[in-house]
């Protein structure tokens, strides 16, 4: 993780039925419930939870939209400093580029579970 202090713009949301792990990515569904974002373009991914967030529990999720970086979960791709990153399923970051954009990785990532700092971009929502 990085030693970044961040500006940080969050909102508490209610998972559904299922835990989420804290930096995983996370999508909003109808009924304004969270649930882990998945790799594909269909998902309205909003934010990264900050902590971990029980199944039908409360938790916070920094907000894509709220400008600075984020550290989000990586999915074991192999990530280097400046790489773009993109939506890798189960809440995680990777580098396929036919899933959606998140940003750039401000930190390095060889291994599945790795929390690195991403810059969002700023097109993203």
């Amino acid at each position: 993780m990085g030693a970044t202090t961040f500006q940080d713009s969050g909102r508490t949301f209610t998972a559904t039925a299922v835990a989420i792990e804290a930096y995983s990515l996370v999508a909003v569904d109808a009924n304004g419930l969270i649930s882990v974002a998945g790799d594909n373009a269909t998902d309205k991914v909003i934010g990264v939870t900050t902590e971990d967030v029980a199944a039908s529990g409360n938790g916070n999720v920094r907000l894509l939209n709220a400008g600075g970086t984020s550290e989000i979960m990586a999915g074991g791709d192999t990530i280097a400093v400046g790489d773009t990153v993109y939506t890798d399923g189960s809440g995680k970051i990777g580098t396929d580029t036919s899933n959606t954009k998140v940003g750039y990785a401000l930190g390095a990532s060889a291994a599945d579970g790795d929390v690195i700092e991403v810059i969002v971009h700023a097109h993203f929502i």
